[in-house]
């Protein structure tokens, strides 16, 4: 919107500057007047010129400013963004490193007692087929399982 407004006024003092001179150019007055004339209007254009100058460094030293500011704003909050995005990472990894190890544990705890059930359950059947077969039991030693 200011560059619209910065546009127009270059093409006001421009479109003045020109009516002004071909007016003068056409005005019925003497060349010493025509002169003089010519000369308070340059002196009007650059004072409007400076003017314009002043306005035009002053809206950009303020949209700098407001860029900066938005920047350092935008900055801020990313960084405060990525690290709470980094510490919610590191919980959930820390909670599934947990689930695993817990599921671990579960795991051996259920394999050993499965495999403590079979050892017994094959030396019951053992002792089943000794007893079938009229071998006492006292004088065959039973075969070690295998440690978990």
């Amino acid at each position: 919107m200011s560059d619209q407004k910065g546009d127009f006024l270059v093409g006001l003092l421009i479109g003045s500057a020109l009516g002004a001179a071909l007016a003068l150019l056409y005005a019925p007055q003497s060349g010493e007047e025509t002169r003089d004339t010519l000369r308070k209007k340059g002196a009007e254009l650059k004072d409007s010129a400076t003017d314009l100058y002043g306005q035009v460094k002053e809206q950009t030293t303020h949209v700098a400013s407001q860029v900066k500011d938005s920047t350092t704003n935008l900055a801020s909050t990313v960084k405060g963004s990525a690290s709470q995005v980094a510490a919610r990472v590191g919980e959930t990894v820390g909670r599934v490193k947990e689930d695993v190890s817990e599921g671990v544990a579960q795991v051996r705890t259920a394999a050993t007692a499965e495999a403590t059930t079979l050892r017994e359950t094959a030396r019951e059947e053992l002792e089943k087929v000794r007893q079938a077969t009229g071998r006492a039991s006292a004088t065959d030693p039973t075969p070690e399982a295998p440690a978990a």
